[in-house]
């Protein structure tokens, strides 16, 4: 075959794969490819077919992807074009990036109509992998893998999603596994699904409004996320600390929490045991008064130890939320106080969202910040906040924004715990 000629002659091949680069990136047959890589014989054989001395070509130094395809009229190759030409060389269907790039939209288009058409309601989670954000590149990994696949995970996955436990329930991760697909291990940390799973479970949180989450990496993160959703992979070590609170199963009060409260005891309660409460309420009152920090609860506990008190420990974790969601079903007051950095900020109106009026912001203000500053810079995080528009932030992101340091518990702790004491007093 006439094509052989160019397989078999000297620098052919070199040449029209760079002519190839250039027409894909050029979109047509036009520009110039550089000869500097090409020795002596490689050149001979190309000024030959072109009919041209070898020194001339050398002295260019470059040759016109233009100049080719008209000489081609002038040999055997007359009813060739240069892309034709290339196409049968090289052995491939050569599209310019354009091309290239339309064909893979219209592929990624009927991707996600199929996958749409499967599973309707998770437009929002099929839109976040369609906008191509950082979260879901590993997505995209997959899908360039092997597309069927992918698709077949994540119909499973949003499957699994329409089937979570009900609200105040909870599940075993293994389980819901068996349950939805049939497999104990199918979402398991380390399985493609069980990483997709919490990829929806993330974009739903975001689809919420908690437009201050991040996707979970760590064990811990990933359990606090699936606990949320009523699905347990540890209960034992996700706990939150707590004293003065008295806990029911039914009609009967827990012997545990109420011989806690009789000797003035702090527990530190696992998920595991929540999950067996039906109802929490304070021996005293209907407040609740919450801290982020460990050191501070402590402390307001050594002089209060009888004030209905919560330690979260910073992030709130699955356990801290059930627990709050039983005090705000015995119609409790939830006074919450963290640190005034813009990570505290977050988790409070976090917080907010979850129990409205159920919740009071707790020396969390704008006179409470400037006594409690530190010279720790936060200029780097203070975008956190661009995404809080509530009026009852505005004061305080403004004195951070000028001040720009983090403000913490530990000088505020002497109001704190008069605060508490004023309280308990006027009941």
């Amino acid at each position: 075959m006439k094509v052989d000629l160019f397989k078999k002659e000297p620098g052919f091949k070199k040449l029209f794969l760079l002519f190839k680069d250039k027409y894909r990136s050029l979109g047509r047959v036009g520009g110039t490819v550089s000869l500097e890589s090409f020795d002596e014989v490689e050149v001979e054989s190309i000024a030959g077919f072109l009919g041209q001395s070898p020194d001339v070509l050398r002295k260019k130094g470059k040759l016109a992807l233009a100049d080719f395809e008209k000489e081609l009229m002038n040999t055997g190759f007359v009813d060739w074009t240069l892309v034709s030409l290339l196409e049968q060389v090289l052995g491939e269907t050569i599209y310019t990036k354009k091309q290239q790039l339309e064909m893979e939209q219209r592929r990624e288009e009927k991707f996600f109509k199929a996958l749409l058409d499967k599973i309707p309601s998770a437009e929002g989670w099929i839109d976040q992998m369609k906008a191509k954000t950082p979260d879901t590149r590993w997505i995209w990994t997959l899908y360039k893998q092997d597309q069927e696949a992918l698709m077949e995970k994540m119909i499973a996955v949003y499957q699994a999603f329409l089937s979570l436990p009900e609200e105040g329930t909870f599940e075993h991760l293994p389980f819901f596994s068996q349950r939805t697909t049939g497999n104990p291990h199918y979402f398991d940390r380390q399985e493609v699904a069980g990483r997709l799973l919490c990829h929806c479970l993330y974009v739903d949180q975001l689809l919420q409004g908690n437009l201050d989450r991040v996707m979970p990496k760590s064990g811990e993160e990933i359990n606090d996320l699936l606990a949320e959703y009523g699905i347990l992979r540890d209960d034992l070590w996700n706990f939150v600390t707590c004293q003065g609170l008295v806990a029911a199963i039914g009609d009967h009060p827990h012997p545990v929490w109420q011989a806690a409260c009789d000797t003035s005891t702090v527990l530190n309660v696992p998920m595991k045991e929540l999950v067996k409460i039906d109802r929490v309420w304070p021996t005293r009152g209907d407040k609740v008064w919450i801290v982020e920090n460990s050191s501070v609860a402590s402390t307001i506990m050594n002089e209060l130890p009888d004030a209905p008190i919560i330690c979260t420990h910073g992030q709130f974790r699955a356990a801290s939320w059930r627990l709050l969601h039983l005090l705000v079903q015995s119609n409790c007051t939830l006074y919450y106080s963290g640190d005034l950095d813009p990570e505290g900020v977050l988790i409070a109106e976090r917080l907010k969202r979850r129990f409205h009026d159920h919740v009071v912001l707790w020396r969390m203000d704008h006179q409470s910040y400037r006594k409690s500053l530190s010279n720790e810079d936060i200029s780097d995080r203070l975008s956190k906040l661009d995404s809080l528009t509530s009026d009852r932030w505005q004061e305080l992101i403004s004195a951070m924004q000028e001040a720009k340091k983090a403000g913490y518990q530990e000088a505020l702790v002497s109001e704190l715990i008069e605060d508490i004491r004023n309280a308990m007093i006027g009941k």
